[in-house]
């Protein structure tokens, strides 16, 4: 998936990945890069992310709060629950206003999972970013949150 760019001082075109196709090749390269990081701890790609939604709103989220937020089916998002609680990472408890509604919180191992899959992620964000400095990093940071933005996917300023 190439598209023609004009590069040169010569008129000279050259062919350049479409940032697109770069955008799809580096979130295949993420989620790969997380899933080996994370098998250790017995996660996958999305189980990490719902413990790190757990952890970041550090109140009790519902299946359906969840899988919005990890674009994810409640379907889905439910399957991921039961493994975690079925590893004691995290607790479902029923709400108080809604019989069938059971939130879930981390418990004190989902916490310490967490933190330590954190951590790992961060070194791979690190090797993912070692050419840049950082304003480059918080330059990138700032495009790509504006272009999630303009598709309207999150990150509301």
């Amino acid at each position: 998936m190439t598209q023609v760019v004009d590069s040169s001082s010569d008129g000279q075109q050259s062919l350049e990945p479409r940032i697109s196709y770069v955008i799809a090749r580096l979130e295949r390269a993420v989620r790969g890069g997380i899933n080996e990081r994370v098998r250790p701890y017995g996660l996958t790609t999305l189980q990490y992310t719902t413990l790190g939604l757990l952890g970041a709103r550090g109140q009790p989220l519902s299946n359906a709060q969840l899988a919005r937020r990890a674009y994810m089916t409640p379907q889905s998002m439910l399957a991921v629950i039961d493994a975690l609680e079925k590893q004691g990472l995290i607790r479902r408890a029923p709400h108080p206003n809604h019989r069938r509604v059971y939130p879930a919180t981390l418990t004190a191992k989902g916490r310490r999972v967490r933190a330590a899959c954190d951590a790992a992620v961060t070194q791979m964000e690190e090797e993912m970013l070692a050419d840049l400095g950082a304003k480059e990093r918080a330059t990138l940071l700032a495009s790509l949150k504006a272009c999630v933005r303009s598709l309207r996917a999150g990150f509301p300023e």
